[in-house]
């Protein structure tokens, strides 16, 4: 029996030497299971001589303990193990270079947006928005545009079905149908009469017309609008304003100009003009060979649409002034197509973020 009980011993931790997680519970089965070797031979005790049994009971259990000690030591190796290949495979290398991120952008419109926000931050101005969905009043009368007026022929207008708007076999809605609004000049007369005197607001947004698409036209563009209005405004200050924003705009060697022009809601009314980007003014094909280039239109606000804000006309006077976004876009970054700005084709309209 005691040899036995030695060879239990012996044979347990030479099995134990490169043993792997997977066979150490079977070696725990085969030694100290039910059915086990060990097992087996504490059974055997009562076979042996009453003046040996104490000793080799002794020997049994130190032999027991001395297995199990040795199993669990031999699985804390194992698991330390693991976890030291496993921190060693997880260990990041801080001097790896970064994984690039791909990160979204500014559309080149609303980087020129925020830029004329800025600009325009600086000289006072704050921003003062309007719906997108007007009526006939808000977007023409109120404008000093009039059902009968000719000047509504310039603004293709694009009108929304609601029930009762539309007659039957009338291809045309009824007179005060609902609207997409044409310009974002609707906006001023909400901003008068909303805001008290002294005003100084801008009004970008969204404009609509059934235009046919183009080079240089879509029925969906965008706007920019000023609006001041005060005591004492004057052309003059108007003619100040707009040569300061230029400049800063497209630089302090900026030419500029202003031609007589005509818009239902001022008077008068001018064409602001700078010198053509493309060619410094020598003439090209951008600029018609004149040699400037037209980028907003203005004019002092006409009486009609001071009093349609609520404001009186013998007390107070402004001005306004409005561009298209869209083209500012073209011109500054020197942009053929206004298609090319409302498609969908990532690889042109990435190379103006910024950092590029």
């Amino acid at each position: 029996m005691r040899a036995a009980l030695e060879r239990v011993r012996t044979s347990v931790k030479d099995r134990l030497e490169g043993m792997d997680a997977s066979r150490l519970g079977a070696l725990r089965l085969d030694v100290l299971g039910r059915s086990g070797e060990l097992t087996r031979l504490l059974r055997q005790l009562g076979a042996v001589d009453a003046a040996e049994r104490p000793a080799i009971g002794q020997l049994a259990n130190e032999v027991r303990r001395e297995v199990e000690a040795a199993i669990a030591e031999r699985a804390q190796e194992l698991q330390s193990g693991d976890l030291e290949r496993r921190l060693a495979s997880e260990q990041i290398d801080m001097t790896a270079p970064g994984v690039p991120v791909r990160v979204g952008h500014l559309h080149p419109t609303m980087t020129v947006e925020r830029e004329l926000r800025e600009i325009l931050h600086a000289f006072g101005f704050e921003v003062f928005e309007g719906p997108e969905i007007e009526d006939d009043w808000w977007n023409f009368e109120a404008l000093n545009i009039p059902p009968d007026h000719p000047a509504r022929d310039l603004w293709d207008t694009l009108y929304v079905a609601e029930p009762g708007s539309w007659e039957a076999g009338d291809p045309r809605p009824a007179e005060d149908g609902t609207i997409l609004r044409t310009h974002t000049s609707p906006v001023q007369i909400r901003a008068m009469r909303t805001l008290a005197p002294p005003i100084r607001v801008i009004m970008p947004g969204r404009c609509f017309r059934y235009e046919a698409v183009d080079a240089s036209h879509n029925f969906e563009f965008f706007q920019v609008e000023g609006l001041v209005v005060d005591r004492d405004t004057s052309l003059a200050d108007l003619k100040g304003m707009l040569e300061e924003f230029a400049r800063a705009l497209y630089g302090d060697g900026t030419k500029t100009r202003f031609r007589p022009g005509y818009y239902p809601f001022t008077e008068p009314s001018v064409a602001f003009d700078i010198g053509c980007l493309v060619c410094g003014g020598s003439g090209c094909a951008a600029c018609k060979r004149s040699g400037w280039m037209t980028i907003l239109g203005a004019g002092m606000v006409h009486p009609v649409v001071l009093r349609n804000g609520g404001l009186d006309p013998d007390e107070y006077q402004g001005y306004a002034w409005g561009m298209g976004l869209d083209r500012i876009t073209l011109l500054r970054y020197g942009i053929a197509d206004l298609r090319l700005l409302m498609g969908a084709d990532l690889r042109f309209v990435t190379q103006f973020s910024e950092g590029r």
